[in-house]
């Protein structure tokens, strides 16, 4: 599928999140936040409307000078403090070379809206937390001793202003690296700040904001791409819904597969209700991969379940948590050994009893708006069969150690 097609998709949705975002925060604008007068020394800032998408989008952009990223140590940072504000990223549009973020912005009392002039960092992630920084970019960047990002920010959007606070602000950004190279795919995390803010008092030093997260950001085939369904992620995990997992559900797939495929290698087809000695259990195992064609990180849990073949529900395998990991899915898709046990942990009984019962492989996924996708994969027949242990004489299920 055409690269260009598959950025469009993305854009769309994104487009769309954004001019809800912004409608919202302009119902929300309020005069200043209570509490504060002239004991305060400064009163709380005044709230304006958003800024206009259109206006932003249509503005030139300033070139931005990397040099304090590229020869850490020799040049001084551009925002000195970042404790004046905050902006709250809500949603993401990429295209090409080309970044923007926009979400609710709040100044904090005593200061002063000048402007709104972004700066962004882009760091690789931690391999074991796609929420993290990598081992390295953990620290302040920019200082002596401290990496080089592999991108950087070329130019950004430059709007001015001298009065009420914006309840909603867009920060839009070029993307770039030190070497005018092309982008480097993989996943980077977008640590948002920036300036134009005056702080308490007249005379004083300008002030600056931050993001109160980091925004997560893919480059595929050298072009920025937005994660579906999530924003920032801490913890490199997201919300989901796993209630069609759940002892006693009824298993289905659900919404229309996000462009997930599921394929299944290796599958069990026999397991015994005698527990060997010295396992932990027996269990119904298969190689589960799943690919994409669009390429990136996605919200993704996969795995093996059986269900009753005259209920179609499930009895052995059941999850139900609250959030998946994020996982980069690349041309050969993620597989993982999926695994359902049925001597211990099944649903009802804590083993389950012999007979026939159906597998299926599965992916979960959260689409661009946040919806959980599950995808099945075609069934194939399970037999559990009742063994005697030979040393008792007896044929039922053992416990496990």
């Amino acid at each position: 599928m055409d690269q260009h097609r598959r950025r469009g998709r993305r854009t769309a949705a994104a487009l769309a999140a954004m001019a809800l975002t912004l409608t919202l925060a302009a119902c929300d604008a309020l005069p200043g936040l209570p509490g504060s007068g002239p004991d305060d020394g400064a009163s709380s800032p005044t709230v304006a409307d958003p800024m206009d998408p259109d206006a932003v989008a249509a503005a030139e952009s300033t070139p931005v000078d990397p040099s304090w990223l590229c020869r850490p140590g020799e040049v001084e940072p551009p925002v000195d403090s970042s404790a004046g504000g905050t902006l709250t990223p809500q949603t993401v549009r990429a295209d090409g070379n080309a970044l923007e973020v926009s979400g609710s912005f709040h100044l904090e009392a005593g200061h002063r809206y000048r402007g709104f002039a972004p700066v962004g960092v882009l760091v690789p992630v931690d391999p074991e937390n796609r929420g993290a920084p990598a081992p390295g970019f953990e620290g302040e960047l920019g200082i002596e001793g401290a990496p080089t990002p592999p991108i950087v920010v070329r130019e950004r959007v430059e709007v001015p202003g001298d009065g009420p606070t914006p309840s909603a602000v867009i920060a839009r950004l070029t993307l770039g690296t030190c070497d005018d190279s092309p982008l480097p795919d993989g996943q980077f995390l977008l640590r948002l700040t920036g300036g134009g803010v005056d702080g308490p008092g007249r005379g004083e030093d300008d002030a600056g904001w931050s993001a109160s997260g980091d925004v997560l950001v893919d480059v595929v085939d050298g072009g920025a791409e937005v994660v579906p369904g999530a924003v920032t992620a801490a913890s490199g995990e997201v919300p989901v819904d796993l209630s069609p997992l759940q002892c006693g559900a009824r298993l289905a797939p659900l919404g229309d597969g996000d462009e997930l495929a599921v394929a299944v290698a290796e599958p069990t087809t026999s397991v015994s209700t005698l527990v060997p000695k010295d396992e932990l259990g027996v269990s119904v195992t298969a190689e589960v991969t799943v690919t994409s064609p669009d390429l990136g990180t996605r919200a993704l849990f996969q795995g093996v379940v059986l269900t009753h073949p005259g209920t179609g529900t499930v009895v052995a395998g059941a999850r139900n948590a609250p959030t998946v990991s994020l996982q980069w899915i690349g041309e050969d898709g993620v597989s993982r050994t999926g695994r359902a046990w049925t001597s211990r942990g099944a649903c009802g009984p804590d083993a389950l009893r012999a007979g026939k019962y159906q597998a299926h492989a599965f992916a979960v996924t959260v689409d661009g708006d946040g919806a959980t996708r599950l995808v099945l994969s075609d069934p194939w027949a399970v037999q559990v069969v009742e063994e005697r242990n030979e040393e008792s004489g007896e044929g039922e299920v053992q416990e496990p150690s």
